[in-house]
């Protein structure tokens, strides 16, 4: 009668611990991204106050702050999670690994482009995502850029201009295809000059 009661807790304690341990883990990813929506959204909002010619230095070092702990928070997820999809995460979250990651240094950038590379090619990131991404990671590195995502303040003459676009004829072909608008509407909508 004894070995059979220890036989029977033996089997509950086996089957039990998983069960736990998945429920943990469970929560676990669910706090994770409940932290980088919040993050994402923090983000979002001070991105609202700082444009290009800002000078506010105070705006700019929380900016800065803030964009490293998304980065760490979102780095962590990844090497725990891999990339997670809209459907998995939500559109919030997921646009917050992103986010963080077009935040980052060249080289940071650099060390994700593996993750968003699979990514891409699984669906799991916005292809507009992928073509900031893209776009941002070859101004870095001194590249002409593909989709004409990427621009500066030109102080000479006050205005907003488009870094190098690698075959400016095409680019409203390549911008369709990952679902941008034609770059004259987007020049138009961001006060960017294209001349």
């Amino acid at each position: 009668m004894r070995n059979h009661l220890v036989l029977i807790l033996s089997i509950f304690f086996i089957v039990s611990i998983p069960s736990y341990s998945q429920n943990q883990s469970d929560s676990d990813f669910k706090e994770e991204v409940k932290t980088i929506e919040k993050l994402t959204i923090k983000s979002l909002k001070l991105r609202q106050q700082v444009n290009p010619e800002s000078e506010d230095q105070e705006l700019i070092k929380e900016m800065n702050i803030l964009d490293s702990t998304l980065l760490h928070k979102v780095t962590l997820f990844l090497n725990e999670y891999g990339w997670k999809s809209k459907k998995e995460i939500g559109e919030l979250a997921n646009m917050g690994l992103i986010l963080a990651i077009q935040h980052s240094s060249k080289e940071e950038m650099e060390s994700f482009k593996e993750i968003i590379e699979k990514a891409y090619q699984e669906d799991k990131i916005e292809k507009s995502s992928y073509a900031l991404y893209v776009d941002r990671l070859k101004v870095r590195n001194g590249l002409p850029q593909i989709y004409g995502t990427q621009y500066y303040y030109d102080e000479k003459s006050a205005s907003l201009r488009f870094n190098e676009i690698e075959d400016f004829e095409n680019v409203n072909k390549r911008r369709r295809k990952v679902g941008l608008s034609k770059i004259e509407k987007y020049a138009k909508q961001n006060s960017i000059a294209l001349d």
